[in-house]
């Protein structure tokens, strides 16, 4: 058999071969050797321009350069989750036949390995005990986003958790706020990282996800809320007990924070009375004059203010009693009488 034949024969051959394939990439790349899987194993390249017997070979990848990224380049043609570890010394066994590529330099995100930088000359340097190998995960991360409490008050400390699964573990994960500029990160060699976000405001108020990235791909979780409040506020009366009809009383409504010019709101539980204060300090005082028995029952307070997009309220306080008794005359006679 000439030269032409064989190279006939050796088309034929390929051609044959990228039909029963599942897709050519397929066919261009496996993870061969000692353990190997689906997604993890001694990186061998089809050398298609092979012309000796037997008119077709597998060819391996030398380790020199061999990193994460390339890797990830491996695990996407692969059709397998991220990359979790770049093995060299030929951890799966040593292969046979020609090395193909040297000094590979991939960014990660390549769909293909020969779209990356390599070399095609091989140095001394190397051997089949120097085979590249790769473990891939089955499937992509999904990173999970937790609060200690999705609800918390102005000054406080959060704790947000963001986790993968173990078998994921080491990586940097991102936290982030779906709207405005607000974005931290860490990098743990864990499978979980906590962020602390301590004397939280109303610009912490709002959706965060999670974002998971071992080489160049990202990861995103889904959203969670935090809810951002005032303290709920205190409530006091003067004077206290019982007051004498058409007497003042005060009521004064007071809140621990230092976002002031906001309004204080004082309602009457069970009845029609309902007046707001603009403060610019932390307190109002509400003045009830000349009482009389339909200002009789509880009482509570709420603080508002106004931010950039809503408004912030307050817990309503807890809540006052106020109880009018009839004025009595000189001669020791009630002169109000409580209606029913």
């Amino acid at each position: 058999m000439d030269g032409r034949e064989k190279r006939a024969l050796h088309f034929l051959i390929f051609a044959a071969y990228l039909v029963v394939s599942s897709s050519p990439s397929a066919g261009l790349i496996r993870l061969a050797g000692s353990g190997s899987t689906q997604c993890s194993g001694r990186v061998e390249i089809y050398n298609c321009n092979s012309y000796s017997y037997p008119y077709y070979s597998w060819g391996t990848v030398c380790d020199y350069d061999w990193d994460l990224q390339d890797a990830e380049v491996v695990c996407r043609e692969q059709s397998c989750g991220i990359a979790l570890e770049a093995l060299g010394s030929a951890y799966f066994g040593q292969g046979t036949g020609t090395f193909l590529h040297s000094n590979v330099d991939c960014s990660g995100s390549e769909t293909s390995l020969d779209n990356c930088r390599y070399s095609s000359y091989i140095s001394y340097y190397c051997h089949h005990g120097r085979d590249a190998g790769v473990v891939c995960s089955v499937s992509n991360p999904e990173p999970t986003i937790s609060l200690y409490s999705n609800e918390v008050t102005w000054g406080q400390d959060v704790s947000i958790t963001c986790s993968v699964s173990e078998k994921f573990s080491g990586g940097t994960f991102i936290l982030q706020k779906t709207s405005g500029s607000f974005s931290q990160s860490q990098t743990s060699s864990t499978s979980s990282v906590t962020f602390n976000l301590h004397n939280v405001n109303f610009d912490h108020d709002g959706l965060y996800q999670c974002q998971y990235m071992k080489t160049s791909q990202r990861f995103s979780s889904s959203s969670v809320r935090l809810t951002v409040s005032f303290p709920k506020p205190r409530i006091s009366i003067c004077p206290v007990g019982e007051v004498t009809w058409g007497q003042t009383v005060e009521i004064t409504c007071s809140v621990s924070t230092q976002v002031l010019g906001g309004s204080f709101t004082l309602s009457q539980i069970q009845g029609s009375f309902t007046r707001s204060q603009t403060s610019n300090t932390n307190s109002a005082t509400f003045s009830i004059p000349n009482v009389d028995f339909d200002n009789e029952g509880l009482y509570q307070c709420q603080y508002k203010k106004r931010g950039s997009s809503r408004e912030f309220s307050s817990p309503l306080s807890d809540s006052v009693r106020l109880s009018v008794t009839g004025k009595k005359n000189k001669y020791g006679l009630t002169l109000g009488t409580k209606r029913e």
